[in-house]
């Protein structure tokens, strides 16, 4: 027996079949994109170690000292991540007790580090904290701390690495924490002090619990990024023989042919420390609605408010980004570095051999080149990816799950893996790019995708879906209803999105050395090649043009998002 149709209840037109049919289709083929451009390489790599019935993982655990390598790897994660998250939590509070007419100012101060790449910070700690020739020795030294020639602080140790690193990656802890306290009121806490509690037992009792979720989120991530640290262990660690996983897998790269089963062998406990990261967070925080800032609750109205509170986010800022600029900028100016600061030698000699050098200049170029065209391509890209992930009823769940997994799994796993799979999958065809630029552009936005999505999509989930749905009801397509309703809306979002990715592309050393070739090279494997074979002064010069090139594409990114896009990164 048929039964009638329910009055108003229509089944769907073959149009609206048809239509649900190709935007399917399109979805798909986003899902397909984003699958080539991450899993195919971590995939042919992956498949290698297991050529010769697997004999490369064998042939890992045969490698000297790779017990000692492991554990350096996984002492330099959890040490760096416990200094990041004690540091970023605790600057993210002083900002919610600062004085309301100073609070969004200062709040920035903590991002600024951000500014100054890992490679060029560590340059800087180089000629602060040399056993030898460091400023902060030579200082110590003559008020009678340390003797001889040497010391007291050797900055090429295992604790030092930890510790630089810890206060680099502070910085996207403050991010996330900070995020979290500007999304919601300041109630609880104020009725908290109200009742007689202290401040300490108010943070303790009441905001600690609250930023469980952003701290969780936080420490998953700066774990993996400690995890996959190259930069610092590659230049600190190298005259005291203190490898970890990454610069293993580095070294192997020097070696022709390159041994790449052994590679893929030694990346495997990366990949599945990032694939057990992503799990965990995926259970604890399901809901991306979390990380929605609602503006019209402020956080800084917390209680009490206190200056003295500026004082550990200024020196915060001046450990970070003062102290190794100023080294930096004193090395730039000296005919050659012995340690000493003498004004009367000072020069532009260093900046003129510099520009005059075709290689730095062609490097300049390079890396604007690729960054700009990496982030035209990634923006859109991430821009359908959000709108896959926020329209969750419109496409197969599978294709949406395969989009959210794979759109951050580049977020996951250690640049360096990445590097090293790129280096394995576009030397051979059917993509033959070693030494070009197009190589460097797409191992940019492979790596970019997770920081195209997270904040456009955040801004779409507070502007809410009304004005879209009344344009595409209205019979606007959907180019249409993105180029004048959705992008508009979404301004701040695409803003944050681009300071981001130019910010972490300028950052970008581990992938940066491995896939650029010594006549193609960017402002990171230049610097490192000068590290390896030039002088000090010629290595402050490039690491200083770093941060001139960071904070020039970060400012054009502001101007992008207006200038809501710094306070919201």
């Amino acid at each position: 027996m048929t039964l009638p149709k329910p009055d108003g209840v229509d089944t769907p037109s073959v149009p609206v079949r048809r239509r649900r049919r190709v935007e399917g289709l399109r979805w798909s083929l986003l899902a397909l994109v984003i699958a080539a451009l991450v899993l195919w390489p971590i995939l042919r790599l992956e498949a290698k170690a297991f050529d010769d019935g697997a004999s490369s993982f064998g042939r890992a655990l045969a490698v000297p000292d790779i017990g000692q390598v492991l554990g350096y790897t996984l002492g330099l994660a959890l040490g760096s991540v416990a200094i990041a998250v004690v540091l970023g939590v605790g600057l993210a509070w002083c900002t919610t007790r600062l004085p309301p007419r100073v609070a969004g100012v200062v709040a920035i101060l903590p991002i600024i580090p951000l500014m100054v790449p890992s490679v060029a910070s560590i340059a800087g700690w180089t000629y602060l904290l040399s056993p030898r020739t460091g400023m902060v020795n030579r200082l110590l030294r003559s008020i009678g701390l340390g003797s001889g020639a040497t010391g007291p602080i050797d900055v090429y140790t295992l604790p030092w690495i930890i510790i630089l690193t810890g206060f680099s990656l502070t910085s996207f802890v403050y991010l996330f924490v900070h995020a979290s306290l500007r999304q919601r009121g300041a109630e609880l806490e104020i009725a908290a002090a109200a009742a007689g509690a202290t401040p300490w037992r108010v943070f303790r009792t009441i905001t600690l619990p609250l930023l469980r979720p952003a701290i969780v989120y936080s420490t998953g991530i700066t774990f993996l990024l400690g995890l996959g640290q190259f930069a610092a262990p590659l230049l600190l660690g190298g005259p005291q023989h203190i490898d970890v996983v990454t610069t293993l897998m580095f070294r192997l790269t020097a070696d022709y042919p390159v041994d790449y089963a052994l590679g893929a062998a030694l990346a495997t406990p990366l990949l599945l420390a990032g694939l057990a990261v992503v799990l965990l967070q995926r259970r604890a925080l399901r809901d991306e609605r979390r990380f929605v800032s609602v503006a019209g609750k402020s956080r800084y109205v917390a209680g009490r408010t206190s200056w003295w509170a500026l004082a550990p986010i200024l020196a915060y800022v001046t450990v970070a980004i003062v102290l190794p600029v100023f080294a930096l900028v004193v090395v730039s100016f000296s005919p050659f570095w012995s340690g000493r600061i003498q004004p009367e030698t000072f020069s532009v000699a260093n900046w003129a051999a510099a520009f005059a050098d075709t290689k730095v200049v062609a490097a300049i170029g390079t890396s604007v080149t690729a960054i700009g065209v990496a982030v035209v391509i990634v923006l859109p890209l991430g821009y359908l990816a959000a709108v896959a992930l926020l329209h969750r009823t419109r496409m197969p769940a599978v294709i949406r799950a395969t989009i959210d997994l794979l759109g951050n799994l580049s977020l996951s796993l250690p640049a360096a893996l990445f590097g090293f799979a790129f280096l394995f999958t576009y030397t051979v065809e059917p993509f033959k790019l070693y030494g070009t630029t197009a190589m460097i552009v797409v191992a940019y936005v492979t790596l970019m995708i997770p920081y195209a999505i997270r904040p456009q999509l955040s801004s779409m989930l507070t502007t809410g879906g009304e004005y879209v749905e009344a344009s595409r009801a209205s019979g606007a397509g959907f180019v249409r209803t993105s180029l004048r309703i959705s992008l508009p809306m979404i301004r701040t979002g695409l803003g944050v999105s681009a300071a981001l990715i130019v910010v972490m592309l300028v950052h970008e050393f581990a992938a940066s050395v491995m896939v650029t070739s010594a006549n193609t090279q960017v402002l990171g494997s230049l610097l490192y090649a000068t590290w390896s074979s030039g002088t000090s002064p010629e290595v402050a010069v490039i690491a200083l043009v770093m941060v001139v090139v960071t904070s020039l594409g970060v400012g054009l990114a502001v101007l992008l998002g207006g200038s809501k896009a710094l306070e919201q990164m």
